[in-house]
């Protein structure tokens, strides 16, 4: 605990692992893997290990009792796998084209407040300012409107609450059983947070959405939301979809869509800066590929701009402890060592992507490892590495919004690659991270030119 306390846990499992081997018991009844040969058994697809009591912190409960949630669900697989197809059309790579207009205006509003520092000159705290972005972004997608984050800032209060409960559960989901006398009980979490439904504030966002929805249905020639298109198939099959699971679907996309996609977005412009080979590659790709306004279906079409992310993502995911299972009553065999039933293992993404047998030179920036032919790279390697590739997770527990995130990703730095020239600007410590659960990132301070034709070439 103290380790996840300090927020260093990543470089610390590094060190385990790099001392005691690929399995190492980290605590009486924890066990870290990083053999990446026992990914499938751990979280594929059919796996009999279930979900670890850490996640049941992030539990919610209504009048109706236990809020039906994928990322909580553990033993009802039949309530899982029914909530994620349901609403599978609307995180569907194809489905995420109807609510790009959404992000488009998010963007322009960007791009309004870059303007402004690139013509003055001034350093933009732009790590913080994405944080902004991202929740605008998915709160735009989501319900058709968003919170103005990037103009007010976070004034609803919502990112202290996550802020608080992200670094809540990294500690304290190591000894669950101790929640319900913390924040798991009303009249102490009042006197942390301020209020007793703090953790329930976006929630009760996404229900008063939905009841909008309802009530002002938009537009025939408008975009589709998010929260629309669940409706929609709510209209198809009303007793498969009742209203609170369309409401968890949407408080997923508000809780967690925006600290993920921030931390990706930094990562991609942080590495992209620090290197500068890299940087003016994918410069001249974007700008003799793209136009104003970028579309998703055309940035994603650049190679290196997609191993770029790729890659950005493998040295930063976003979640940087282990992602904890239960091993199943029969027992379970991990490489040499049989692992009796209830013990709880994990992997994590950030000791994964660091496995030089699977990433050679792991804490080096390479995006061309993820191009075949090029860094020595094989269809086979290839493939290894995204088997191996934990950033959204793996198996029926691969994160709903992944496309989301890579959407935004890629529009985001397709557009600014189109309009600015950036350079890093190291202020105070500079760029550094924490880790309590999310791996977030500060000091990400960056000077903004606007692109001249002289500029565009390299």
């Amino acid at each position: 605990m103290w380790s996840v306390y300090r927020g260093h846990h990543h470089l610390d499992e590094l060190k385990w692992h790099a001392k005691y081997g690929k399995i190492v018991r980290v605590a009486p009844n924890l066990v870290a893997i990083s053999d990446v040969d026992e990914i499938n058994q751990i979280y594929g697809i059919g796996t009999k290990f279930i979900k670890s009591a850490f996640y049941d912190l992030s539990a919610l409960y209504d009048e109706e009792g236990l809020v039906p949630d994928p990322f909580v669900i553990q033993h009802d697989k039949g309530l899982h796998s029914r909530m994620k197809r349901n609403a599978a059309n609307a995180y569907s790579m194809n489905g995420l084209v109807q609510f790009e207009p959404w992000i488009n205006t998010v963007m322009d509003r960007l791009v309004a407040i870059l303007d402004r520092n690139a013509s003055s000159g001034t350093v933009c705290d732009l790590g913080t300012l994405l944080k902004m972005f991202a929740m605008d972004a998915v709160c735009t997608l989501t319900m058709g409107r968003d919170l103005s984050y990037m103009e007010k800032g976070g004034h609803l209060g919502f990112f202290p609450t996550l802020d608080l409960f992200t670094s809540y559960m990294s500690i304290m989901g190591h000894v669950p059983w101790v929640h319900p006398v913390l924040l798991g009980n009303p009249i102490i979490a009042k006197y942390m947070t301020g209020s007793d439904k703090s953790g329930t504030a976006l929630f009760d966002l996404a229900t008063k959405e939905l009841e909008r929805t309802r009530r002002e249905p938009p537009a025939e020639d408008a975009p589709m939301t998010f929260l629309a298109r669940l409706g929609l198939n709510q209209d198809a099959n009303p007793k498969s979809i009742p209203d609170r699971e369309i409401i968890t679907h949407a408080f997923g996309n508000l809780s967690a869509g925006s600290d993920t996609t921030a931390a990706a977005m930094r990562s991609v412009l942080y590495n992209i800066l620090r290197n500068p080979r890299a940087y003016a590659r994918l410069a001249k790709d974007v700008r003799e590929n793209l136009r104003l306004p970028v579309t998703f279906t055309k940035a994603y079409a650049i190679p290196y701009l997609r191993a770029v992310i790729q890659e950005a993502m493998r040295l930063h995911p976003s979640v940087g402890q282990l992602l904890g299972r239960v091993v199943p009553p029969t027992g379970a065999t991990i490489g040499k060592y049989y692992l009796a039933p209830g013990t709880e293992v994990g992997m994590s993404p950030w000791v994964v992507h660091r496995d030089p047998d699977i990433f050679p030179d792991p804490d080096a920036f390479i995006p061309e490892r993820w191009l075949v032919g090029e860094n020595g790279t094989t269809e086979a390697q290839l493939r290894r590495m995204e088997r191996s590739f934990l950033a959204f997770g793996h198996g029926s527990h691969t994160c709903s919004g992944k496309h989301i995130s890579i959407m935004e990703v890629t529009k985001l730095v397709g557009t600014l690659l189109l309009k600015y020239d950036m350079e890093y600007v190291k202020i105070g410590e500079g760029y550094k991270f924490v880790n309590h659960w999310f791996t977030s990132q500060t000091g990400l301070n960056v000077a903004f030119r606007h692109v001249k034709a002289s500029n565009i070439e390299i």
